[in-house]
C-alpha cells in the first residue's frame, strides 16, 4: 500500500489535473456538456495509453542505449524542475491554442502525458515495480477524468483564481521533488565514479 500511495501521489502531482482545469475548460468552452465530457474522456484515454506504454517499455528502451538510472534521475529531475519553474513563473496560456482535435493535442499530450509524467512512470517502475505503477496510472487517469468532467462546477464554486493558486502550490511541490531527484542522481553518479576510480 505504501508503494501504491507514493506512486499515486507523485503521478497526481505531475499530471496536475487541478491546475489544468482552466485550460481544459477554455479549450472546450464552445462545446455542450456531453461533448465536453467525451473530449475529456478521449484525452484521458490517450494519455493513459501513452503512460502505460512508457511504464512497460520505456526504461528498457533507454537502458538498451546505456542510459543508467542515475543519468535518468538527473535528466528527469532537471526536466521536472524546468516544468515546475515554467508553471510557477507563468507559462503560455493554452487557451490560445486551437486544433481539429484538442482531445489529443494539446490535452492528452503534452498537458497530461507530457515529458514530466512520462518520466515519472518510468522512474516509479524502477523504484516500486510494475504493479503499483499500472494501478497508479489507472487511478490517476480516473481521477483526472472526474476532476476535468466537473471542471465547470469546480470553477463556478471556487473561482478561476483559486484554481490557479492551487496549481502554483502543486508546482512548488513538483519543484521540491525535482531537486530531490537531481540530488539523489548526482550522489549515486559520484559514488559510482569513486568506485570506478578506486578500482
Amino acid at each position: 500500500m505504501r508503494e501504491l500511495w507514493d506512486s499515486f501521489v507523485m503521478l497526481f502531482i505531475v499530471l496536475d489535473s487541478v491546475g489544468n482545469i482552466p485550460i481544459f475548460y477554455s479549450l472546450t468552452s464552445h462545446l455542450s456538456e456531453s461533448e465536453r465530457r467525451r473530449v475529456f474522456a478521449k484525452s484521458v484515454a490517450v494519455a493513459s495509453a501513452l503512460l502505460l506504454a512508457f511504464a512497460v517499455f520505456g526504461y528498457g528502451f533507454f537502458e538498451y542505449y546505456g542510459v543508467t538510472f542515475s543519468d535518468f534521475k538527473i535528466a528527469g529531475g532537471v526536466l521536472l524542475l524546468l516544468i515546475a519553474l515554467q508553471g510557477i513563473l507563468g507559462r503560455i496560456e493554452a487557451e490560445q491554442l486551437r486544433g481539429e482535435d484538442v482531445a489529443v493535442v494539446p490535452m492528452a499530450t503534452p498537458l497530461l502525458a507530457g515529458p514530466g509524467s512520462i518520466y515519472i512512470v518510468m522512474y516509479l517502475r524502477q523504484v516500486y515495480g510494475l504493479g503499483p505503477v499500472l494501478l497508479s496510472i489507472a487511478l490517476n487517469t480516473l481521477a483526472a477524468y472526474l476532476i476535468l468532467a466537473e471542471s465547470g462546477l469546480i470553477l463556478g464554486k471556487v473561482g478561476r483564481n483559486t484554481v490557479l493558486v492551487l496549481s502554483r502550490v502543486v508546482l512548488l511541490l513538483l519543484a521540491v521533488l525535482a531537486v530531490s531527484m537531481i540530488r539523489s542522481g548526482l550522489a549515486e553518479a559520484l559514488a559510482g565514479l569513486r568506485v570506478g576510480l578506486g578500482g
